[in-house]
């Protein structure tokens, strides 16, 4: 590569920052501890992946000294499909990727009956080995989970809030440009395993929820109210097994709308 510009380190700062963070900012950093801050002049750059489709010019020729004639050149990348994700237990599961896609949008649908947080980081990280997937482009991933690791915990949930921040965290390593959205849990049946400790679960687990969403700035669902009848689980929207803690067909067109 060939040097294109070089800044004099001496009173001025550099900024590296997202790119969104750049976008917000627009380059209104502090000036610092400099004592001249008159002259002190502040750089902020960000780094975008650039995606060119099979007609584009491919990135990197970049023309060198005036005496040389050599250009350096990478590979064409191949058109890359902007999809969305959906992630984690039996509730995003039974939703229909094609509906919501409308025809328009491509939603892949990783989800899976059982499922717990671990789970949906595995899931994650096999999708992303996977060289069949590299054609996406992930904008953004919607996450149903904990319903499966909350049914059984006796003693408490807090453990889980680490788990949570696990999985946020993972999802910004390997996805770091998309935006992330967490449904909360909805309201859940006692009768099925009359376990008293369960509405306790459901509430708590959301309130963690919020808590982690709020403080890694990522989006949260709130799904919870639109299943509920003055204060207490609607019926209508859920299967009439005691057993069973799904959305019937109604509900489901419910928690679609969200989506």
């Amino acid at each position: 590569a060939h040097v294109v510009h070089t800044v004099d380190a001496k009173n001025n700062s550099l900024y590296i920052m997202h790119p969104g963070c750049q976008a917000i900012l627009q380059h209104r950093v502090l000036p610092g501890n400099s004592d001249d801050s008159k002259d002190h002049i502040r750089y902020s750059i960000s780094f975008r992946r650039q995606v060119l489709s099979s007609q584009s010019e491919p990135l990197g020729t970049v023309d060198g000294p005036k005496n040389e004639t050599n250009s350096v050149t990478t590979p064409e990348t191949p058109s890359s499909v902007h999809a969305s994700i959906l992630l984690g237990d039996s509730f995003l599961a039974r939703l229909d990727a094609a509906r919501l896609g409308k025809g328009k949008k491509t939603i892949l649908n990783l989800a899976k009956g059982g499922n717990k947080i671990p789970d949906a980081i595995k899931s994650l990280k096999d999708f992303q080995d996977d060289e069949g997937n590299r054609i996406y482009t992930i904008d953004n991933i919607f996450i149903s989970i904990g319903t499966n690791d909350i049914r059984y915990c006796k003693n408490g949930i807090f453990h889980l809030k680490g788990e949570l921040f696990g999985l946020v965290r993972t999802i910004k390593q390997l996805f770091p440009c998309t935006k992330i959205f967490f449904q909360s849990l909805l309201p859940l049946p006692i009768t099925f395993s009359n376990r008293s400790y369960i509405i306790r679960n459901v509430l708590r687990f959301n309130n963690i929820l919020y808590h982690v969403c709020s403080h890694e700035r990522v989006y949260i669902v709130d799904v919870f109210r639109a299943f509920l009848s003055e204060g207490l689980r609607n019926p209508r929207f859920f299967s009439s097994s005691a057993s069973d803690i799904h959305p019937n067909k109604r509900g489901l067109g419910v928690l679609a709308r969200f989506y």
